[in-house]
């Protein structure tokens, strides 16, 4: 089994026959006597231990189960009764357990002291005796006593006062007791967070119990209480190692370097450690210390020199790491390969390079003579690069896999504070002033919470960040901010990263008048293959149980975040932002918000849709057509085709009325209120979280050009704000080249709409191949089977011409010249949203409105390129448009998450195998970090995720009065997105850059587009394609409950044509039987005009309304941002301001 980082203790040891074996001697042997010590057990000579002794102070208010949870350590018999201990009361528990590095068994000796509360206060000297001597603290509170919960902080105060060594743990008792608990999770997390203190917890004492009496085997209660005993073993012999092996370590150093080295060596602090009783420390701990130390006293070149900046990137070092030694207060799980190799420099960036190794007599042989100079160029270009990380004051050490054929180069990349502190100013990075509640901002979970009802989406997450009232960092007011006294932890591990981007970014490799600067170019010229921060240690949950608290960040994400069983649950965006930055953070609550706002229109398009297939027994124009018979003979639909009786299309009548009835104009009006609306509280969400993030005014001031720009510009010109010369591109040929792509953009569009005719022309050809079959079942099915196989060949047209169109418009945008990347970005999606608006809905628009509208009549019929124009099916347009919206939706959905699932898998495992081959003569070796993020996938951004879920959002709201369960599918389909899309960034991608942004950018703007587009296109579906309005009308004038509406819409053929097939048959339009529209057209079409000037005034005007009745930035926001600028002015301003400004309010009488 594997064992926690950092851990000493084996895991489970007592459960294997050597462990029993211990544990079975303790139980025959239990000589424990209350009020006083006992003799250490007899144990056989072969499972003879060496003994720790230690003494632990437990404390608590009186009735929180102190007596019972030390008689339940102990093994002994837990009173049913409370008593309140009176004076003080010593309890000793033996503890067997296995060390990892060593392999030998060590019993600890437990020491409880329990001291009754009323004791404590009564008498002054009790305290200094529990307290003299003391190893660590137990501070007990119970979870069905809120009173002891709330006590907690100042009883620690209270109690451990000035002494920092102690080691100290919170116990909630009467965990099991959930119907009667007053403390909850939340309350726990809180307090985690605030003390950064471990809290355990234990159950209540289930009735007297004796240890004797149980067997290692059977009995559950030592089990129960294993983990809190190992836990504690843990902490203390973590705490207890230092001590013993300083006397070791100076008469190693002797006169040489004198012990203050020694303890330099040491990672805690020795001299508070007063009294250990450990009889020997762990030689493999001695043995790494001895290393770590004679690496500092032989100058190696891998150790930091005399204390410098600067670390050697070409010497040779040594591949011992030297030991970690936490802090036994707050002992967690380190990922070791984030650190240098002296174990507390932290890695901030990794660059990586890969060199062909070829032998000497061939490289000679083969290399052309023109070739050397560019490799030459690049050698010096990164020379000269890390020359400059160096002299911007970036430590740097170097790491290789070596192989046959190749060697990989790592070069970890660290920022000393300084650094730190010099660019944290420049970048206006964000200080935190004072801490302030962070509390869960979903209003559902408030709601649920006032209403006392379960809240199953809400789950605790652990770890979870402070949040901080902030202002813009100044090095001036260091001693101002929050935590700065704590310069390991002060900058978060996404801020360190981003300053040290700041810096590779800006670093000159060449030539500066060339514009020969920064990682990036250096990445497209191939003379680095990588450069990416570090994730925080592996993803994978550990196989031994730990608390949460215990977990990586990474781990975190991965268990309460990725997994596909938190499908339901809120997503942790805190923990997301603190982990990969705001921008993805920002995608993330957006998709979130998104998802759950399609909750409410997804179980009102069903009820919708339910509605229909309720009534639709009542349908009387269904009902009319099923009942004919032979009443309504209907003229051919093709020129070679034969008459048809209208009752032959009785199913496809029913099933047309699931979407065009009453409810079906319903659901378009509350879809547009709910688009709108819908964006307008996103802007609200998105001010809160912005706030929250501190980035609500966050923008680029000066944003750098692009690498590829800088390349390919023809020429320099001063930068008007920066005064420094810059790549230059003229705006009058940058402008003749964009008038060049818009061209390209057009040729592109007219091929989309070539490749609709000949899906239209594909629909008819198969329609008359079904036709001319013979067979009942395929002639009455025709219209069906070429409209989905159409759709279907339409679906795969669009997914080619997505991918071909998406890397033509890459060119373009490149070919450009566009200065920034957020103008290169910004035009590369508005060329992409252009083409894929037109590639996606082009075909739905031929449906809804242009499909049936120039078919003629019999005699007359309208044609193209000398086929006869296509008409409605028999169930009508809206039920084809369905088809084609279910078609074209939900197989585009499928066919994106079956790519994004297999396809960053694919990539990744090439990335392995590929890397496998290299570190095959290091197999044995256990692969680093630097190395297995190395193996995963570069980031792919977040234009293709914004891309899908902009035209899905079209999808939902452009054509919902044809397709009511749109919104149901997409709702489904981004259950599955958010998981994907996380294990994604958790597990297949490197670590990206922590981007800052307080807003989803332009892809805002377009959602507004559509929003207000939709509103326009389901006017215009709902009067001119649904029947909507001529029900209405003809209920108006005729019969309320139409009766005869079919006969009234079925119009005669013309004479001229019937005299020439001989067949009187009808046709569905409103003409005479000269062809001519009749008045009742006429009226329609005026009421339809009407109705899309109605309703498009009535619904903008309520949208308008909507817009001004809620605020975008709530009040209580504005309460905070008010108080944060309050704050920030009375942090930053010096005492001369400040009384000045007092004067100025306040002036002299």
């Amino acid at each position: 089994m594997s064992v926690p980082p950092g851990s000493v203790i084996v895991p489970d040891w007592l459960k294997s026959p050597e462990g029993k074996e211990h544990l079975a001697a303790i139980l025959r042997k239990n000589k424990r006597k209350v009020f006083g010590l006992i003799e250490r057990p007899v144990l056989p000579p072969q499972v003879a231990s060496d003994t720790a002794s230690y003494k632990v102070f437990v404390s608590g208010k009186s009735g929180v189960g102190k007596t019972a949870l030390v008689a339940k350590l102990a093994g002994l018999e837990v009173p049913i009764a409370h008593h309140e201990t009176m004076g003080i009361q010593t309890t000793v528990v033996y503890w067997p357990a296995k060390l990892r590095d060593s392999g030998r068994a060590v019993i600890f000796r437990l020491q409880f002291w329990d001291c009754g509360e009323a004791a404590l206060r009564k008498f002054d000297h009790i305290l200094p005796a529990c307290r003299e001597k003391a190893d660590a603290i137990l501070f007990l509170f119970s979870f069905t006593d809120r009173s002891s919960f709330d006590d907690l902080p100042a009883q620690i105060s209270r109690i451990v006062g000035n002494a920092g060594s102690l080691i100290r743990i919170v116990v909630g008792t009467k965990f099991d007791q959930f119907m009667h608990a007053d403390v909850t999770e939340r309350d726990v997390a809180e307090f985690q967070r605030t003390w950064h203190l471990p809290v355990l917890r234990a159950q209540s004492a289930a009735g007297p119990r004796q240890a004797g009496r149980r067997t290692p085997d059977a009995g559950t209660g030592l089990w129960e209480v294993a983990p809190l005993l190992n836990r504690l073993a843990e902490h203390l012999w973590h705490q207890d190692q230092p001590r013993l092996l300083l006397p070791r370590l100076q008469s190693l150093l002797g006169s040489r370097q004198g012990p203050a080295l020694g303890a330099r060596c040491l990672a805690g602090d020795s001299s508070a450690m007063t009294r250990k009783k450990a009889e020997e420390p762990d030689p493999s701990l001695l043995g790494g210390l001895e290393r770590s130390c004679s690496r500092l006293l032989g100058g190696s070149p891998g150790a930091l020199q005399n204390g410098g900046p600067y670390a050697s990137l070409d010497g040779d070092e040594d591949d011992d790491d030297p030991i970690y030694i936490q802090d036994a207060g707050s002992f967690e799980p380190s990922a070791r390969g984030n650190y240098f190799r002296d174990g507390a420099t932290k890695i901030d960036f990794v660059l990586v390079w890969e060199e062909k190794l070829r032998p000497p007599k061939k490289r000679k042989a083969k290399q052309p003579p023109c070739e050397g100079r560019p490799r030459e160029r690049h050698e010096q270009w990164k020379r000269k690069f890390l020359k400059n990380l160096r002299g911007a004051g970036l430590l740097t050490e170097k790491e290789e896999t070596l192989s046959e054929r190749k060697t990989i180069h790592y070069l970890k990349l660290s920022a000393p504070w300084d650094v730190l502190v010099y660019y944290a100013e420049e970048l206006c990075l964000r200080a935190p002033l004072q801490a302030q509640p962070n509390p869960d901002c979903n209003s559902s979970d408030e709601v649920l919470r006032r209403l006392r009802v379960p809240n199953p989406m809400y789950q605790r997450v652990p770890n979870k960040p402070s949040d901080f009232y902030t202002c813009a960092f100044r090095k001036s007011k260091l001693d101002r901010f929050l935590g700065s006294d704590s310069r390991d932890t002060y900058f978060t591990h996404t801020q360190r990263h981003r300053i040290v981007y700041e810096i590779l970014a800006r670093t000159v490799y060449g030539k500066r008048k060339h514009a020969e600067v920064g990682i990036e170019r250096l990445l497209n010229e191939g003379i680095y293959t990588a450069a990416f921060p570090l994730h925080e240690g592996p993803f994978e949950m550990p196989e031994y149980e730990v608390l949460g608290e215990e977990l990586n960040p990474r781990q975190v994400l991965y268990h309460f975040w990725a997994q596909w069983r938190c499908w339901y649950q809120y997503q942790p965006l805190d923990h997301i932002r603190e982990y990969f930055g705001e921008k993805i953070a920002i995608y993330f609550a957006w998709l979130g918000f998104y998802t759950a706002w399609l909750l409410p229109a997804a179980t009102v398009g069903t009820f919708v849709f339910l509605a229909g297939l309720v009534t639709m027994g009542t349908n009387t124009p269904a009902q009319e057509i099923c009942e004919s018979g032979g009443q309504f003979l209907m003229c051919p639909l093709c020129d070679t085709c034969q008459t048809w009786n209208i009752s032959e299309i009785c199913p496809m009548a029913k099933v047309g009325y699931l979407f065009d009835h009453p409810g079906t104009v319903f659901f378009s009006v509350f879809m547009s209120f709910w688009a709108v609306t819908f964006l307008e509280y996103w802007k609200r969400t998105n001010a809160t979280l912005a706030h929250h993030w501190d980035c609500m005014d966050f923008q680029e001031e000066e944003e750098r050009p692009r690498p590829e720009f800088a390349a390919m510009a023809p020429q320099m010109e001063q930068n008007p704000v920066t005064g420094v010369k810059e790549p230059y591109f003229p705006e009058r040929a940058r402008l003749s080249r964009i008038l060049t792509g818009s061209m390209a953009i057009v040729i592109m569009l007219c091929v989309v709409m070539i490749f609709l005719v000949s899906v239209i022309m594909y629909r008819g050809i198969v329609s008359m191949m079904m036709y001319h079959t013979g067979n009942t079942i395929l002639m009455t099915q025709a219209g069906n089977i070429a409209n989905i196989s159409s759709t279907m060949v339409n679906l795969v047209l669009i997914l080619l011409m997505s991918q071909v169109y998406t890397s033509l418009a890459e060119k373009l945008t490149r070919w450009e010249m566009h200065r920034t990347q957020t103008l290169h970005e910004d035009a590369f999606t508005f060329k992409v949203f252009i083409f894929q608006f037109v590639n996606f809905y082009s075909s739905p628009f031929y449906v809804a409105f242009f499909k049936g509208r120039f078919v003629g009549y019999p005699g007359q019929y309208g044609k193209l390129l000398g086929m006869r124009n296509e008409d409605c099916g028999p169930g009508g347009c809206l039920i084809e448009l369905a088809q084609q919206l279910f078609i074209i939706m939900v197989g585009k959905q499928i066919v994106s998450n079956i790519q994004e699932f297999f396809i960053p898998k694919l990539k990744a495992w090439r990335q392995k195998r590929k890397l496998a081959r290299v570190r095959g003569s290091q197999i044995s070796q256990e692969p680093r970090r630097w190395e297995e993020d190395y193996e995963l996938i570069e980031c792919e951004g977040l234009f293709e995720e914004y891309l899908e879920m902009v035209l899905q959002f079209g999808f939902i709201t452009i054509f919902v009065a044809a397709f009511p369960l749109a919104p149901l599918f997409a709702l489904l389909n981004n259950w599955v997105e958010i998981r994907l899309d996380a294990q994604k960034f958790v597990c297949e991608y490197r670590r990206p850059v922590a981007y800052r942004a307080q807003d989803i950018g332009v892809w805002f703007f377009i959602l507004e587009v559509l929003a207000q587009i939709s509103v326009i296109i389901n006017a215009f579906l709902i009067a001119f394609t649904s029947d909507f309005l001529p029900r209405l009308l003809y209920q108006y004038e005729h019969d309320s409950q139409l009766h005869g509406y079919i006969n009234f819409t079925l119009a005669y053929a013309p004479q001229s044509y019937v005299a020439s097939n001989h067949t009187l048959c009808r046709y569905k339009a409103f003409r005479d039987t000269t062809g001519n529209y009749t008045l009742f057209y006429w009226k329609l079409l005026a009421i339809r005009l009407g109705f899309i000037i109605a309703f498009e005034h009535v619904v903008f005007f309520c949208l308008r309304l909507i817009d001004w009745l809620v605020p975008d930035v709530p009040e209580s926001l504005e309460v905070k941002i008010k108080r944060e600028r309050y704050l920030a002015k009375q942090a930053l301003a010096d005492n001369h301001d400040v009384l000045l400004t007092q004067a100025a309010f306040h002036p002299a009488a």
